[in-house]
């Protein structure tokens, strides 16, 4: 066989797409070997289609059905001109191979690896003064404010955002979320791009206007951007983290998490307890009647380089149990 008619065991998709979770030790490994398989078939110097030929299909003595060949037509690649409907290029290999979520960001994502816990029933009372605000408008900031930093993958992570505010919207706090509903998918993640400027500013403005940011990581994407704004904060004393540990740079986010002694969990369902403490402990305080009235004098004083201390890692509560491990495939402690 020829390097030309190399064809990847299976079809590259993106994470979002293709991670199937038959053992978490091994998928990283076939799954990067499914991308650089996937990467390689599509380059200029080897074939440009998933599908057979219609030689290759009368070598085999059969003849290709006007179906099949309409299917064919519909698995081609392309790397010039528009994108196929529903896809756009990846930035490695340019080819239109990223599917676009339909219906924005804000539409309905299965959670294929149950992620999440089911919102809160019958639901929480809202607060009075309790907002959920998404760009482009400008946050309105009450006493205290939640930034959820995490994944989003343009629309192809869960909608852990909005359950999260199903939890938390019984507290008087303002919740500022990026996962904005319109987005076009064809805005150049460029600088001179004024639609992705505006967007990367009303981020940065309230990641630091906020008194705790939330990170969660879908352990069904890639999530570049959160691992960066990961790193961004790690010194700031004010952030809590949820990663998987399906997510494939689980282990990066934990040892990060470790050295800078920030709160970290597993899942989910720890994640909803876990931040409401650390909104507590970063000075949110509410009456009998859930009503805010001050922060307290005692904030933590974080370090410029935190180390990790063995005192008061109150977050380790939170742990998954062994059932919760084996509900993700993955062994006893």
């Amino acid at each position: 066989m020829s390097l030309a008619d190399f064809q990847p065991p299976c079809p590259f998709t993106t994470f979002s797409r293709s991670l199937t979770f038959p053992n978490y030790k091994s998928f990283r490994v076939q799954e990067r070997v499914r991308q650089i398989s996937g990467h390689l078939a599509r380059s200029s110097t080897l074939a440009t289609s998933r599908s057979d030929t219609n030689e290759d299909i009368m070598a085999r003595g059969t003849a290709p059905s006007a179906a099949a060949e309409n299917d064919a037509s519909k698995e081609q690649i392309t790397r010039d001109g528009p994108p196929r409907e529903g896809f756009k290029r990846c930035a490695v290999c340019k080819a239109d191979t990223v599917p676009v979520q339909p219906g924005g960001l804000d539409s309905t994502v299965p959670d294929k690896y149950n992620q999440l816990i089911p919102a809160p029933s019958p639901p929480l009372k809202q607060h009075p003064e309790f907002r959920h605000c998404m760009p482009p408008e400008a946050p309105v900031y009450g006493h205290f404010s939640l930034f959820t930093a995490g994944s989003i993958e343009m629309g192809a992570a869960v909608q852990w955002q909005q359950r999260l505010a199903d939890h938390l919207r019984d507290l008087p706090i303002t919740m500022t979320n990026p996962r904005r509903g319109k987005w076009d998918p064809n805005v150049d993640a460029k600088r001179s791009d004024a639609a992705f400027f505006n967007q990367v500013e009303w981020e940065l403005d309230a990641l630091t206007h906020a008194d705790v940011i939330c990170y969660f990581f879908d352990c069904a994407t890639v999530s570049p951007v959160t691992l960066m704004e990961l790193g961004l904060w790690a010194h700031s004393g004010k952030i809590i983290v949820c990663c998987d540990q399906r997510y494939w740079r689980q282990g990066n986010v934990e040892i990060v998490c470790e050295r800078y002694n920030i709160p970290y969990v597993s899942s989910f369902k720890a994640l909803v307890p876990a931040v409401r403490e650390m909104m507590t402990r970063k000075g949110l305080q509410v009456d009998a009647h859930g009503n805010f009235c001050g922060k307290g004098t005692g904030q933590e004083k974080v370090e410029t380089r935190p180390g990790v201390t063995k005192q008061d890692m109150w977050w380790k509560v939170y742990a998954d149990s062994n059932e919760d491990r084996r509900a993700k495939g993955l062994p006893d402690l």
